[in-house]
């Protein structure tokens, strides 16, 4: 099997590592940059959990266009984007003939699957979800933070069933979990990716630190009980992901008081993102960028619900107020380390 990699930023550029060492056929398509640094350092540069280093040969294109113009046909895409790029790359795909090959999308959010079956009507979509927490030391330079090596698939529109990518991933050193529900998948997934996620973007504050504050420890869990509402109206139910018993965690938010779950949810948001600050916090620090995955987290949770009469002033507020933040509209200065002007936030929002 001849796979393409499409997204060199860190679990893009992970996972061509993981199968080449693994010997699988793989080609990656990525910024020109990192195609450069590739060149330039004779391979992906891969530091293990451990400090141990490794250097990875195969061949990295500048563009999807490049790749495809190239000798070799290939069996699957894997797209490792932000969800912002989603239909850029889905474009770029189709530009490029690939239309009808198998594509994989590990990505963060939901609505990404549905927006590439629009984009490829003849490609079979499958959805990935993997819970390894990785950080980019280069353009071409990534080292796995927590060495938990989990794998999710499902297949998605216009899919029947898994292909086989899962032994692929498995010889790879990935466990791997198919599920039935791709929706179940990423919106499980969802629930993992929003918490102490948007908070620690608006106030520059670390997770620990969020849940160091009853008060903001608790608007995490109301943020996770509003997607949790959302998902039953949507006929969704949250699946155990990456060995993490989210179904049981769900009855438990879902049931019990917030300040006894608070503690249980710090240990867990805390000790599974290792060293990693959240992936909504470097949209604005060190500098502001001009994207942002906030629409398909916490933004995706405002927008479901609206559409389906469920109230979710919490996700809502975390999204107006990093659009604001994102856009220039607002000042990141006067967010950072301002605990009651975000809960004051909420609060209005509440009432809106």
């Amino acid at each position: 099997m001849r796979i393409l990699i499409i997204g060199g930023g860190a679990i893009g550029n992970f996972l061509a590592a993981r199968l080449t060492e693994a010997r699988v056929s793989v080609a990656l398509a990525a910024r020109p940059r990192t195609a450069d640094a590739v060149a330039e350092q004779g391979g992906l540069r891969l530091v293990e959990a451990d400090g141990q280093e490794k250097l990875l040969e195969l061949p990295v294109y500048p563009s999807v266009a490049a790749a495809f113009a190239g000798d070799d046909a290939f069996d699957l895409l894997l797209l490792a984007v932000k969800s912002y790029h989603t239909e850029t790359a889905g474009r770029e795909v189709l530009e490029a003939g690939g239309e009808g090959i198998p594509l994989l999308a590990i990505q963060n959010g939901v609505g990404n699957e549905e927006s590439l079956a629009g984009i490829l009507p003849g490609s079979p979509i499958l959805a990935g979800v993997l819970t390894t927490p990785v950080a980019v030391l280069g353009p071409a330079a990534i080292k796995i933070s927590r060495p938990s090596f989990k794998f999710g698939l499902a297949p998605g529109p216009n899919a029947r069933d898994v292909p086989t990518i899962a032994p692929l991933l498995t010889n790879a050193g990935f466990a791997v979990t198919t599920y039935e529900d791709y929706r179940s998948l990423k919106w499980s997934k969802l629930l993992m990716n929003i918490l102490a996620n948007a908070q620690s973007a608006i106030l520059g504050y670390t997770p620990a630190q969020i849940f160091a504050d009853p008060r903001l420890g608790n608007l995490e869990l109301r943020a996770w009980r509003e997607a949790l509402a959302v998902m039953r109206a949507s006929g969704v139910k949250p699946v155990a992901v990456g060995g993490y018993p989210l179904p049981l965690a769900a009855r438990a938010v879902r049931r019990l008081p917030l300040g006894l779950m608070r503690p249980i949810f710090a240990r867990f948001i805390v000790g599974g993102r290792g060293e990693k600050m959240p992936s909504l916090y470097y949209d604005l620090h060190p500098k502001r960028r001009s994207h942002s995955e906030i629409e398909w987290m916490n933004g995706a949770v405002a927008r479901t619900g609206e559409n389906l009469g469920v109230s979710t002033p919490v996700n809502a507020a975390f999204t107006r107020i990093l659009r604001a933040l994102l856009s220039g509209e607002a000042n990141a200065a006067d967010w950072a380390g301002q605990p009651e002007k975000l809960l004051a936030a909420v609060a209005i929002s509440g009432k809106l």
